[in-house]
């Protein structure tokens, strides 16, 4: 029985030696900081920004409902009609966040096209 203890008492050393060793092994990472690594040569980064600001959310959007360089389009824009509609039937009154859910666009969509038709939004 005594042996058996003894054992059991060594083993608990070796295991609390091994995670002493194992958390001074962690703080030396931890002191060194984040490991910086090399980039693949076949990797290219592409230039600008990470993620896309609000601004140029906005812009893009301008520049996707902005008139061709050619002058007046050729198809005619279903949701400007509709739009037209449903302002001219609110009596003048624009609420934006329920217009853009019944076009199903955003309302960034909406205040751009109501700003292209001269409506003030």
């Amino acid at each position: 029985m005594n042996d058996a203890i003894a054992l059991l008492a060594i083993s608990q050393l070796v295991c609390l030696g091994a995670l002493f060793y194992l958390y001074m092994q962690l703080q030396e990472v931890r002191r060194r900081g984040p490991a910086r690594r090399q980039p693949s040569a076949r990797v290219h980064r592409m230039p600008g920004p990470e993620t896309v600001s609000p601004p140029l959310a906005g812009r893009a959007a301008r520049a996707a409902y902005a008139a061709p360089a050619g002058g007046a389009s050729h198809v005619a824009n279903p949701a400007r009609s509709e739009l037209a509609a449903l302002v001219a039937r609110s009596n003048g009154a624009i609420d934006i966040p329920a217009l853009a859910r019944r076009m199903r666009k955003s309302e960034e969509e909406v205040r751009l096209l109501l700003r292209r038709q001269g409506i003030a939004g």
